[in-house]
């Protein structure tokens, strides 16, 4: 029988099916929704369950459920095509989280979201405002999702990954508008002040006097609630979760030099504090806005990406060009590209020849060809030729948007320093009310007059905001600075490992290798074989692959000719496949021989520098082909500037001596292993750490991802595989291996901008609590010290972001790389 009672939470009416019930020690509610329950469970267990005692009743149905149905629009397809990027049964979303302002606020929403069985993954940074939420689709909609966030008392914004220009507008009108209405009535409060201020000195009437707070005190109440209001909801929702945050001790100042004017006011006598009031609000009011403003800045790559993709594209439908929205284009369609035209989603070429500029995406300014067959990419720009594309990826499936959310979860990421300072700052707010508390009986026994003053002056000197940001606002700034050179921060722990002078772990091929291997020679081992059909064999056993070595045979594949079935890839093996209904295996020499228990005679004897790769069948090895790949133009200069700067440097590969001998020396690398399988790999980084050193790790290929995994942090480059893409902290765009040089360098200015930033927030407060105590800061003077010291903390971020000039050495090295890229093309 249906429940007739309504959520226990929300009061809204409880939907049919199966109840859902939340359990609050010994009973179960009803409640509505999974997000409900989340909530009714986090308020109880958090000791809270008063809440639903004195709190007004569940009221205002119609409201409520104008609000759900708000949010249900979000389970519409095209919706959840522009935000949420699928892979299986796992969702992800990037959120910009309105009323986010300190580290308590981060601690309730982690918490009460991580009571969701639903999700996955969460990371939050309170100086971003951005929250990256893995989950599963199956159990948890979109719209649940967003309805919890909302009902703990948050406001989700869902963004396309890296694009929130339209959250960061209009945060910035709303902020604004506070901010102009606290300075014009502050304005007219003060000139009032002034009044009183030379009445007290040189005489006022008495009806005048009490005029003039009259008017003071009407002019205040626009400012303390509107303007002041984010101070109120951030501390009382700290409050209702018994983890008080930095609003807390300003919203008591504002609210109790208020009260205390107002009842000064209407008695007629005692101190009226309606200047310090508009003061306050004021200065913290700017300080908020400029922080913002400058996070905002910090977001100058994802805003560029937000401008790339245009809004219109051309669709061939029935053979006739129409111009559509970028919305209406779905997987399969036929985009018509014109020189000049932004390629409107990721897709193939079918037909036509183009030269695309994909340098925003990647970091590099030589336009590459794209032809019948090759991949372009949603964002890059077609600077010539037309051609049509069949649309593969939309939305937030999109490379472009995969930079973006990338580039969000490495801003929401936080590393253990930035969790450290959050528990200080939390715990410090306490700290702050109980010294506020002494101070003011300790005045009350020296000069009860002033006692009032010199509370509020303590409770809003020592709000610990720059200790809150002096972390995750650096962060947020290296990872904007290194996207825009072609550096994706997944993981901000690769940041902290480079600063341990870790050894530096790289794969040769498709890694120190340009990834553009060339088949050299085909030598055919088993009699009356041809080489022509085993290439063909090889071809189209290798489309299976994800292999950079894979490429070398994609030229030589002919769609139609041999029926693959079965394909299985052996990491670090090869792969094994039933083409045209015989089984054939094609890799290493090893992997090969084992299906058919036999090996070629000249095997052992093949010392030349090239890479061998054999294709085989039960009957034993067919053929062996002889492949080549160049090195990275800027390899060798990467690998010395990574030495200057103290890092050492070992190549670990799954090639023959001879081949990886060659690069090693090449490069001037002494340390190297080759013939390493992927577990070899695993157990060489292991063995590493277990003597002490910090292993990075660079890679390439499918391969690569369990040692990727294994390593303290990790760095793929982008022609590496989903797989590897997925295990890695890191992702190099494009083809220059300088950018880990570039990250290597910045990592170390990084960890000195935490370190200034952490020591000013500490001496900061050391210094200006005593003054405060002691009485020698006047309520506006700690206002003003509040908002300098947090600005003084995001501006010292923004350092990282200022262009480096750049070696001669890295000069030429770019000019030589971008002169063999033309010749190529």
């Amino acid at each position: 029988m249906p429940i007739e009672r309504p959520c226990f939470h929300c009061g809204e009416p409880l939907p049919g099916g199966a109840p859902i019930y939340a359990r609050l020690g010994c009973l179960n509610q009803p409640v509505c929704c999974v997000g409900c329950k989340a909530v009714a469970e986090f308020i109880h267990g958090s000791g809270l369950a008063a809440f639903y005692e004195h709190r007004s009743e569940p009221q205002a149905e119609l409201r409520l459920r104008a609000e759900l149905a708000a949010w249900d629009r979000y389970d519409r397809e095209d919706l959840i095509n522009r935000y949420v990027y699928r892979d299986g049964g796992t969702a992800e979303v990037t959120l910009d989280i309105g009323g986010i302002y300190c580290s308590a606020c981060v601690w309730l929403l982690e918490n009460a979201l991580r009571r969701l069985d639903a999700i996955d993954e969460l990371s939050i940074n309170p100086a971003t405002r951005r929250a990256v939420i893995r989950w599963d689709a199956g159990a948890l909609r979109f719209s649940e999702l967003l309805g919890a966030i909302a009902r703990i008392g948050f406001k989700p914004q869902p963004i396309v990954a890296g694009l929130g220009a339209d959250a960061n507008a209009s945060e910035q009108r709303t902020a604004l508008r506070r901010l102009v209405v606290a300075a014009a009535a502050g304005m007219q409060v003060m000139m009032f002040a002034v009044a009183l201020y030379a009445g007290a000195r040189f005489g006022i009437e008495t009806h005048i006097e009490q005029f003039l707070r009259i008017v003071s005190l009407l002019v205040s109440i626009p400012i303390v609630f509107y303007s002041a209001r984010p101070f109120f909801v951030g501390a009382l929702r700290g409050i209702r979760t018994g983890s008080p945050g930095m609003d807390l001790p300003v919203a008591v100042a504002i609210a109790a030099a208020f009260l205390a004017s107002v009842r000064a006011t209407l008695l007629g006598t005692g101190e009226i504090y309606f200047d310090s009031v508009a003061m306050f609000v004021l200065f913290l009011s700017a300080a908020r806005y400029l922080e913002m403003r400058t996070r905002h800045r910090a977001d100058d790559y994802t805003q560029a990406l937000a401008r790339l993709l245009p809004e219109t594209a051309t669709c061939v439908r029935n053979g006739d060009p129409l111009v559509v929205t970028l919305d209406e284009v779905r997987v399969g369609d036929t985009v018509l590209l014109r020189p000049g035209e932004v390629v409107p989603a990721d897709g193939r070429v079918l037909s036509g020849e183009l030269a695309i500029d994909e340098s925003l995406l990647t970091g590099e300014s030589v336009t590459v060809v794209r032809k019948a067959g090759m991949d372009v990419i949603a964002g890059s720009i077609n600077r010539m030729g037309t051609a049509t594309v069949e649309v593969s990826r939309t939305g937030a499936a999109t490379s472009l948007a995969e930079i973006g959310r990338l580039l969000d979860r490495a801003k929401a990421d936080r590393p253990r320093i930035a969790l450290l300072a959050d528990r200080i700052a939390s715990r410090f707010v306490l700290a702050v009310i109980a010294i506020a508390s002494a101070t003011g009986v300790a005045w009350l026994g020296i000069d009860p007059s002033r006692a009032f003053e010199v509370v509020l002056a303590t409770l809003v000197v020592t709000c610990p905001c720059a200790l809150a940001l002096a972390t995750p606002a650096a962060l947020a700034a290296a990872a904007s600075r290194l996207a825009r050179n072609g550096f994706l921060l997944v993981k901000s722990r690769v940041l902290e490992v480079l600063t341990r002078e870790p050894i530096i772990v790289f794969d040769k091929t498709g890694t120190l290798t340009a990834g553009r291997p060339t088949i050299v020679e085909t030598e055919v081992l088993a009699g009356g074989g041809d080489a022509a059909r085993y290439l063909e064999i090889a071809a189209a056993i290798e489309t299976c692959s994800e292999h950079v070595l894979a490429r070398a045979f994609s030229r030589f594949h002919r769609s139609g000719a041999h029926e693959t079935t079965t394909a299985s890839a052996q990491p670090g093996c090869g792969v094994e496949a039933v083409v045209s209904g015989v089984r054939y295996r094609i890799g290493s020499l090893r992997y090969v021989a084992e299906l058919g228990n036999s090996k070629p005679k000249s095997a052992d004897a093949d010392l030349d520098a090239l890479t061998d790769v054999y294709l085989g069948d039960s009957s034993g090895i067919l053929a062996r082909f002889k492949i080549g790949d160049e090195l990275r133009s800027d390899a060798a200069a990467a690998i010395a500037g990574l030495k200057r700067l103290g890092y050492g440097v070992m190549i670990a590969s799954g090639d023959r001596e001879a081949p990886v001998s060659a690069v090693a020396k090449a490069l001037g690398i002494k340390d190297w292993h080759a013939n390493l399988t992927p577990a070899d790999k695993v157990e060489l980084v292991s063995s590493l750490r277990e003597r002490g050193m910090r292993v990075l790790m660079v890679g390439d290929g499918i391969n690569d991802a369990p040692v990727l995994a294994s390593a303290d942090a990790s760095i793929a480059v982008d022609a590496g595989t989903a797989l590897a893409r997925a295990s890695a902290d890191a992702i190099v765009l494009g083809r220059r291996l300088g950018s880990v040089v570039d990250a290597a360098r910045l990592s170390i200015k990084t960890r000195q901008i935490i370190r200034q930033n952490v020591l000013w927030a500490i001496a900061y407060n050391l210094t200006a609590v005593p003054l405060a105590a002691f009485g020698a800061l006047a309520p506006w003077m700690a206002a003003i010290g509040m908002s300098v010291s947090s600005l003084i903390v995001v501006a010292n971020a923004l350092r990282l972001q200022r262009p480096e000039p750049t070696p001669l050495h890295d000069r030429r090295t770019r000019g030589r790389a971008a002169a063999s890229e033309k010749a190529r093309a």
